[in-house]
């Protein structure tokens, strides 16, 4: 079960996320988010070390925040 979320997770990063030469940021317990790498060692490190507990929006594979909408007028 583990293993077919992350498949899903690194489906989402690569058609949503923003790649830089093929790398993206990526939510391991001990890279939180602070590097980016290729799908594969990705894959890896969250397999081994595992996903961050409290990563729920993925802010940084373009899930979009749901922010209030403030207008000038208020």
């Amino acid at each position: 079960m583990y293993e077919k979320g992350v498949k899903f997770f690194l489906e989402f990063a690569k058609q949503n996320g923003a790649t830089i030469n093929g790398r993206y940021y990526y939510s391991c317990v001990n890279c939180v988010n602070g590097k980016r790498l290729d799908i594969q060692l990705i894959r890896e490190h969250v397999l081994c070390d595992g996903f961050l507990n409290n990563y729920t929006m993925w802010t940084s594979h373009s899930e979009v925040l749901d922010l209030p909408y403030v207008s000038e007028q208020d």
